[in-house]
This record gives C-alpha cells, structure tokens and sequence, in this order.
C-alpha cells in the first residue's frame, strides 16, 4: 500500500494511555510553508499534553513548490507521518486544479476511513488552508461519530477582494469565493471546536453561523520554537539574500506582501526617503530585503514592493524577492539582519507568524500595524520592538515621521538586541504553550461530542 509512515501503515502500536488525533494536513514537511510549520509544531509537542498525534499528508513529489528536505531533522522521531499520492499537477492544472487539498482529496480520504476504522482515533484536526479537506472532518463525523477541529490558519470566506480593483483580485477568486461559500457551511455545521491564528479570525467564523459561540473558539498564534533556533546555530546556513559583512545596515522583512499591506510599505518606504534627506550618511548605508513577499517557489513575477520603492525614489535601497525561501533559510536571513520589519494588513484581524520567530532572533524589530491586531498587543506587552499603529482615524502614512524616528534609533543600535522576558511569558508564547491551548480546545471538543 501507498502510505507508509515513520512506525508503519497504519501501525496500531500507539501509546494507549493518551487520546489520538489525526491531523489531516496535505501540506507537510519538508515543505516550508506556514500550514506545515503549524502542523509540526502542535504534533512535537501536543503529547506532552495527553495527544498522540498522527499526520495524514501528501507524499512531498506533488507539491508545486521547492521543499527543503533538513526540515525533517525538526520532527520529532516518533512522529508518525503517513504520506499518501495525490493527482498530479501537471494534468490538473489543464482543468485549471492546482490546489493540494483538492488533489489529495480522495487519496486522504480513503486512508482516514482506514485509520478510523482500524485504530483507535479520538478526534480529527484540520488545519486549512488548503481550505477543501475540512470537509473530510465532517464526512469522518458523519460515517464514524468522530468529533472533529477546524484550525484557521487563514480565513477562508472573506468579502476583502470586493473591495479592491479588480485588476488586483487573484484570477480566479469568483470562483474561489463561490467554493467557499458552498463548502464552509457543510464543513462547519458539526465542527466540534474552531480554532485559529488571531480571534479577528475566528470571530469572522463564528459570526457567519447562528450555532456557534464565542466559547465554540480558541485563538491560538503560531508560537516561537526555541529548538529551531538552536538547530540553526549548530548547523548555519549559507545566506541566500545578502552578505552581512559588506558594511550595510541589512534589514528584512520576510514573508508574504498581499495588496492590504501596501499602505504600510508606501509609509515605510516615505519614512525612508525622509531619513535619506535628514541624515544621509546614516540612511544611505540601509539596505531594505523583503523575502518571499508571494506564494510562489519560482522567479519571474512582478515585484510590486520594489514598484513602489520607485515611486517613493528609495529603490536604491530596497530589493525584493518574491519566490519564498525555504524555512530554514529564512530563519538564517533574520538572525543575520541588523533589523526585522513587520508590515501590517487594513484588515484588523490580521495576524503574523513571523512575530514569534522575529522575537526570537533577537534584533531590532520596528512593526507597522493596524492598532486592533493582536501583533500590536504581543509585541507591547513582551515589550518588544518599536510599534507604530494605524487605523480607522489615523492611515499610515499620518505615521510617516515616526517611522523615520523609530529606523533612525533602530540604524544606531547595537545588531544583537536581547529580549528579555520572564520564564512564564516565554512558556506563554512558545510553540509549546500553543499546544496547550490547543490539547484544551480538543479536550472540549472530545467532551461535547455527544452534543454534535
């Protein structure tokens, strides 16, 4: 058979004295992508809290997009991953199908009845996006009176795009908002628990379906993993982006740049400008690195940031990549920066994973956000970095000479800058402390299946 995992296919031979979960996740490592680095977190440490977790995910030679195969020296050694086939892109993509979730679909669901049948699982846990598969929670319900988890990394019925030019809406978003609207509401109506990344996000759930409460959800961030860093710096990497010995000021922002953030990098890119006329010998030494600003794993794509580095007349000073770079990699081009940049989103309920690394890289951090994301609260209550809000009574260009300020302390202080916290607030936001909330909201789910 296809899905042979690290202990066997479909090893019964699990530890009987904790619950069982299957994560249902086509994404996995070794791919790089935030839906697998959640995924690996909450399995590495969800036994420390009565789970037993096995992942069910796609074999790494259907992805699209570049794997690092190191990130498998992450992952814990009783782990068991079991990898199935899905339909090949190169035939899907003809019917315009590109999504994991969606090739992998029949081949998951196939090898979930079989572990549901044959082992014993206590609970299903679908992390999404890819958004389609949390429909096999409640196809697993509706044959086997499995309780089941929605975890949002993402919303996925969102009104965002209908509000930009269409010419910045992603091609086929009609036909993704469609899908949505019909899929969502079968996927949820039976759903034990949601869980998600910010509560702006899971309120955006629970406000669409009469049947769920406030207490139907849990906000869970992604969370710093303390051993990842560890790993790096016994085993460095080679950094793909620049060469922090050359006497610049190096800073990065690394990870995706969608539309909704372009307020924020236009503020960022007037504040630089600004710097430039004020104190020229300071700022012309920056150099500004956005990493991975799409989904994409291959070059070629318009590079819209460095567009509008060129309408601010600081392009000399920004550069950008769009294609992402692996996990590991991106870790390597933090803990070599002077600085790390956060840009926020117009959507308030927007959140960043990359907080928690960023803190634990340990540099300068100035974050530019919407005052209602919870990045804002985290960074001001761990008392990290420099933040400067927008929202709906001030835009973030109003910010613009703050901004200024905040690059010109940053630019002349010291490249290692320590976080220090307290024992507890480090545990709190660890990836460790996220796993606890999440082995709480399952917990509860488990507890009210009867009721569902």
């Amino acid at each position: 058979m296809e899905c042979l995992g690290r202990t066997g296919l479909l090893n019964p031979g699990v530890n009987a004295n904790l619950k069982h979960v299957a994560i249902v996740g086509a994404d996995f490592v070794p791919s790089s992508l935030p839906p697998a680095t959640r995924i690996r977190f909450f399995a590495k440490h969800l036994p420390d809290f009565g789970w037993e977790p096995i992942v069910l995910t796609t074999k790494p030679e259907y992805y699209d997009w570049s794997i690092d195969t190191e990130n498998e020296c992450l992952l814990p050694e009783s782990l068991e991953v079991i990898r199935t086939k899905a339909l090949a892109s190169s035939w899907t993509h003809k019917v315009g199908v590109g999504d994991i979730g969606m090739r992998s679909l029949w081949h998951h669901w196939r090898i979930l009845k079989q572990l549901c049948r044959q082992r014993r699982i206590d609970l299903i846990l679908i992390p999404v996006p890819p958004y389609v598969p949390m429909i096999l929670g409640r196809m697993a319900h509706e044959r086997f009176g499995i309780p089941y988890v929605i975890d949002y990394i993402d919303p996925w019925v969102s009104e965002y795009y209908w509000t930009v030019p269409r010419g910045q809406r992603p091609p086929k978003w009609p036909l993704a908002y469609a899908l949505a609207r019909l899929l969502e509401p079968y996927a949820v109506k039976k759903v034990g628990h949601i869980t998600g990344v910010s509560k702006g996000t899971t309120d955006s759930v629970v406000r669409r379906y009469r049947r769920l409460k406030d207490a139907d959800a849990t906000e869970i961030p992604y969370g710093a993993e303390t051993g990842d860093f560890h790993y790096l710096r016994r085993h460095p990497r080679k950094n793909v982006i620049f060469d922090s010995g050359d006497g610049a000021l190096h800073l990065s922002s690394v990870g995706a740049c969608i539309p909704a953030m372009y307020p924020a990098a236009r503020a960022l890119f007037q504040a630089i400008r600004l710097g430039i006329k004020r104190n020229p010998a300071l700022f012309c030494r920056l150099q500004v690195h956005f990493v991975g600003t799409s989904y994409a794993s291959k070059g070629g794509l318009p590079q819209a940031l460095a567009a509008i580095a060129r309408e601010a007349s600081v392009e000399q000073q920004v550069s950008e990549r769009r294609q992402r770079v692996s996990y590991l990699d991106s870790l390597q081009v933090m803990m070599d920066s002077h600085a790390l940049i956060l840009l926020g989103s117009k959507e308030p309920h927007y959140t960043a994973s990359k907080v928690f690394p960023y803190i634990l890289a340990k540099r300068p951090l100035l974050a530019i956000f919407h005052e209602a994301s919870n990045v804002v609260t985290t960074l001001r209550q761990l008392g990290c970095g420099h933040v400067v809000t927008f929202g709906a009574q001030r835009s973030a260009a109003d910010g613009i000479s703050e901004i200024c300020n905040c690059l010109e302390e940053i630019l002349t202080s010291p490249r290692s800058q320590s976080q220090v916290m307290r024992q507890e607030t480090a545990e709190a936001i660890s990836t460790k402390g996220m796993a606890a909330r999440l082995a709480k909201a399952l917990d509860k789910a488990l507890s009210q299946q009867d009721y569902y």
